[in-house]
């Protein structure tokens, strides 16, 4: 009986070392698994990080761009008004050049009919000049005729 109490007792040694033999390995194959799962934590964590910085690297960038596009607008809306006044002051000027321009082309059309007036006038003037030209010949030749009349007379009458 002791021999078998031995042997039940070296079985149930060899049954709980084999189970402390699996046991030990399920622990270290835990432990591994633990290990890997922590490091792929530590990993995760690090490219948590990085993508809060990278996020925060992009919100600035953004900000930067809001800031940038603003500034483009306002200098935008400045160069706008600029040219509105710009033109505004040309369509003024336009405005009055074309006043101008009718103001002158009235005096254009006063002095060609003042012109033409003139152009009237002399040319009548011309032909009462002719008309006087002929008077003048006329009465040119009357005078000589009567100076040739007093001078064929004076010749007669004087022996």
């Amino acid at each position: 009986m002791r021999n078998l109490l031995t042997w039940i007792l070296i079985a149930a040694v060899v049954i709980l070392g084999f189970f402390a033999v699996q046991s030990s390995r399920q622990v270290a194959g835990l432990q591994n698994e633990v290990t890997a799962a922590s490091a792929a934590v530590t990993a995760l964590e690090g490219e948590k990080s990085a993508l809060a910085a990278e996020i925060e690297k992009l919100k600035a960038d953004a900000a930067s761009a809001t800031q940038a596009a603003t500034d483009a607008s306002a200098a935008i809306e400045a160069e706008r008004a600029a040219l509105a006044e710009q033109v505004t002051t040309l369509t003024e000027q336009v405005t009055a050049l074309g006043a101008e321009k009718t103001a002158l082309g009235d005096q254009v059309t006063a002095l060609g009919a003042e012109l033409a007036a003139v152009t009237e006038k002399a040319t009548t003037l011309e032909a009462e000049r002719a008309t006087l030209a002929e008077t003048i010949t006329a009465l040119q030749a009357q005078v000589d005729a009567a100076a040739a009349a007093l001078g064929n007379g004076a010749t007669t009458t004087s022996p």
